[in-house]
C-alpha cells in the first residue's frame, strides 16, 4: 500500500463522514469530559470520532443527527432478533412491574427450564451478568471438579475480559492483550493452535494439572475459522477419556448458529458451555450451563461435600436475579423456538451466504481481492488475495478494511462497527436491506477507488 495514497483516500472518507455526523462529533466532544475516552467501552471508539445513537427499531438505527442506518453490527451481535423485538419488549414491559430485582424468583426457574429444554448439555443452569463472567465461572467450575489449575485455550479465540484470558486473542501472540494484565495472571492459560489435536494430545500427555480446554467453536475473533465436526468430537473423546470438562464459549454462537447453539450445529456436546449476547436479545443476561455431576461442584451438600470438604466452588452475583435479563432470555427463546419451527434459521444462513459472496464479487469485479468468512449468520471480512487462514489474515493491515466500513456510514449503512470489523444478521433484515448493501458496497468502491490504493 502507498502511504500517500492511503492518506489521500482517508481523507476523503473522514470528509464524508464529518459532514454526514456533525452533531456526533459535537456529542464526542461533550462526552469526553465525562467519559473516558468519550465511550463507554474501547470497542466503541473510532477515528475520527464515534457515532452516538439514539435509539433503534428492527433491523435499523438513529445518530443523533437524525440519519438512518441499516445495523449489521448489532452491538457486537446480541441483536440476533433485531432493535427493540415486540415480544422481548413486552414480556420485559410486563415482569418488570413486578420488581427489578427479585431474590429467587420463580421467572429463574421459568429461564433455566427454557434453557435446559433447548440447550444439549444444560443439566443444569446458573445466571450471571456478562460473557465474561460466564467465562470465569466456567472455568472456576471446572478447576473445582478436577482439582487442577491449568486452562487450554486457542490462539484467535476471545473469552471476555478476565485476565487470564487476553492472550492470545486475535493474533499468534503469547503477549497479554491489554496494558495492566500482571504475568502471573496468564501463568495457568495455556496457549495451542486451533484445530491441531496432536498438540492438545501431546499437552495433557505431559501436563497433568490441566482442568478443563475452553474454545469458541467458531473462532469468531480470529476471523470465523471454525473446527469441524471431526476435531470437535477428537477433543470430546480426549477430554472424557482423561476427566477433563470440555467448555464451549457459545456466547457468540449460541442461538445464533442454531437454537441449541454450536453443540446442535456440529452435534458435539461438552461438559459446560458459556452464554450471553443472543441469549436475551440484547437484555444484559448471561449463563453457564452443565452435566449436574460438573455443576454439583456449587452446591452445597452435594457429592463434593460429603466427603469431609465443607467448601464448594462460589459463584454469586448480585444481578443474577436481575428480572429484565432474565425476562428477556424467556420472551427471546420462546422466539428462537418458533422460528426454527418455521425453517428461518436455514434462511437467515442462506441470506448471510449471499451477502458473503455478493460482496466478494462486488471486489473481485474491480480486481480487489476479498475473502468473506461465514458460518450462520456470522461474517468476517478480509481485503487480501492470500489464501483464507488464520496465521496469514491475523498479520493484515486492516487500514483499507476501516477505511471502506466507514465509507459505508456515511451511505447509512453499519456493516460493521469500523474498528471491529465484524459483520452480523438478524431475523429481522429484509432482502430490501441486504440489495441496499450490496448497493451501498459497489458505490463506495466506486466512489472511492479502492482499487488505486492496493
Amino acid at each position: 500500500m502507498g502511504e500517500e495514497k492511503i492518506e489521500e483516500l482517508k481523507g476523503k472518507v473522514y470528509e464524508a463522514y464529518i459532514q454526514r455526523t456533525i452533531k456526533s462529533r459535537e456529542m464526542f466532544e461533550r462526552a469526553c469530559m465525562s467519559l473516558a475516552g468519550g465511550v463507554c467501552g474501547n470497542l466503541r471508539y473510532l477515528q475520527p470520532y464515534p457515532l452516538y445513537m439514539t435509539r433503534g427499531r428492527g433491523s435499523k438505527m438513529w445518530d443523533v443527527d437524525g440519519n438512518e442506518y441499516i445495523d449489521c453490527f448489532l452491538n457486537n451481535g446480541p441483536l440476533l432478533l433485531g432493535h427493540c423485538h415486540p415480544e422481548v419488549m413486552e414480556e420485559i414491559r410486563q415482569e418488570s412491574e413486578r420488581g427489578l430485582l427479585i431474590y429467587n424468583s420463580d421467572l429463574g426457574v421459568r429461564c433455566a427450564e427454557s434453557l435446559k429444554e433447548v440447550i444439549p448439555c444444560a443439566e443444569r443452569v446458573r445466571f450471571a451478568n456478562s460473557g465474561t463472567e460466564a467465562v470465569m465461572f466456567a472455568v472456576r467450575i471446572a478447576r473445582a471438579f478436577t482439582g487442577k489449575n491449568k486452562i487450554i485455550k486457542f490462539y484467535g479465540h476471545y473469552h471476555g475480559q478476565d485476565d487470564p484470558f487476553l492472550i492470545g486473542t486475535s493474533t499468534i501472540n503469547d503477549e497479554a492483550s491489554s496494558l495492566g494484565v500482571p504475568k502471573a495472571n496468564l501463568g495457568n492459560t495455556i496457549l495451542l493452535r486451533y484445530g491441531r489435536v496432536e498438540e492438545v494430545t501431546r499437552k495433557l500427555n505431559e501436563d497433568a494439572d490441566i482442568a478443563g480446554i475452553i474454545l469458541d467453536p467458531q473462532m469468531s475473533m480470529g476471523g470465523i475459522f471454525p473446527a469441524g465436526t471431526e476435531y470437535l468430537g477428537e477433543l470430546r473423546r480426549l477430554t472424557k477419556e482423561r476427566g477433563i470438562p470440555l467448555i464451549f464459549d457459545e456466547v457468540i454462537t449460541g442461538f445464533r448458529l442454531a437454537l441449541g447453539g454450536a453443540q446442535e450445529y456440529f452435534g458435539v456436546t461438552p461438559d459446560l458451555a458459556c452464554y450471553s449476547k443472543s441469549v436475551a436479545a440484547g437484555a444484559k443476561f448471561a449463563a453457564v450451563v452443565g452435566s449436574k455431576e460438573i455443576m454439583d461442584c456449587l452446591v452445597p451438600g452435594s457429592p463434593f461435600t460429603q466427603r469431609g470438604d465443607r467448601r464448594v466452588a462460589f459463584q454469586s452475583g448480585t444481578y443474577n436475579d436481575g428480572v429484565e435479563g432474565i425476562a428477556g432470555a424467556i420472551a427471546a427463546i420462546k422466539t428462537y423456538k418458533r422460528l426454527r419451527q418455521k425453517g428461518e434459521y436455514e434462511k437467515l444462513h442462506e441470506k448471510a451466504e449471499r451477502l458473503a459472496k455478493d460482496i466478494e464479487g462486488a471486489f473481485k469485479i474491480r480486481k480487489i481481492g476479498c475473502h468473506v468468512n461465514y458460518l450462520g449468520s456470522s461474517l468476517k471480512m478480509f481485503i487480501t488475495d492470500l489464501e483464507p487462514s488464520f496465521e496469514a489474515y491475523s498479520k493484515l493491515d486492516h487500514t483499507v478494511r476501516f477505511l471502506f466500513f466507514l465509507s459505508l456510514v456515511s451511505q447509512g449503512i453499519l456493516l460493521s462497527w469500523p474498528s471491529v470489523g465484524s459483520v452480523f444478521l438478524s431475523f429481522v433484515h429484509t432482502d430490501r436491506d441486504m440489495e441496499r448493501i450490496i448497493e451501498g458496497v459497489n458505490m463506495s468502491l466506486e466512489k472511492y477507488k479502492f482499487e488505486e490504493v492496493l
